[in-house]
């Protein structure tokens, strides 16, 4: 078994702190966002970004809330909800009217009867757009997909000093959290805290 060791950092100081990850704008080489609202509206306003965890759907979602022309409503769900269908509710405003962009981020939480009230709740929306790990539900807006190249182009981004040291063992990185990007980049936060990224 090898190690990578790097220098311990302070975590305000980590290239990998959750506020370097926030930074880094979504990676699309089918349409830029102008081409995902014209997309939207050709699909009647109500899609879905798709893609397993860890593709970068949030990062999307957050980018296209500032670029629609109406008003753009974020609502999250989070995974640890006990009653996702009343934190979502919550969220929307009241009435939920034709000038509303609702963006629905880990929509998946919902379950089918949280989801019918949700979409009984945003019927008068002008856009709708949710986030899913497959597609159903809803018209595909775009399938988010991950691969070793663009890990390696986010870390040569956020640790340009010190990314050939660590481009020998990202390959293995991928593999292991399969193609999961944010659980690869929070491993190498904890290789910057002082723990070894280690492999056989």
């Amino acid at each position: 078994m090898s190690a990578v060791v790097v220098a311990r950092h302070r975590p305000a100081d980590n290239p990998f702190a959750s506020h370097r990850l926030e930074g880094l704008a979504y990676r699309c080489s089918e349409l830029d966002l102008e081409g995902l609202i014209r997309r939207l509206e050709d699909l009647g306003g109500r899609a879905a970004i798709v893609g397993r965890e860890g593709s970068g759907k949030t990062t999307l979602l957050e980018e296209l809330a500032f670029t629609l022309p109406s008003d753009a409503v974020m609502v999250r769900i989070p995974g640890s909800s006990r009653r996702p269908w009343r934190r979502a509710r919550e969220q929307l405003p009241k009435p939920v009217t034709s000038r509303h962009a609702v963006l629905i981020d880990s929509s998946e939480q919902l379950g089918p009867i949280g989801w019918r009230r949700l979409m009984t709740a945003t019927r008068r929306a002008g856009l709708l757009v949710a986030t899913l790990h497959r597609p159903r539900l809803l018209p595909t807006l775009i399938e988010c997909r991950t691969d070793l190249g663009l890990l390696r182009e986010l870390v040569a981004e956020l640790a340009p000093a010190d990314a050939p040291l660590l481009e020998p063992r990202l390959d293995e990185l991928f593999e292991r959290h399969r193609g999961n990007i944010r659980l690869c980049l929070r491993e190498l936060y904890d290789v910057y805290a002082g723990r070894a990224l280690t492999s056989s």
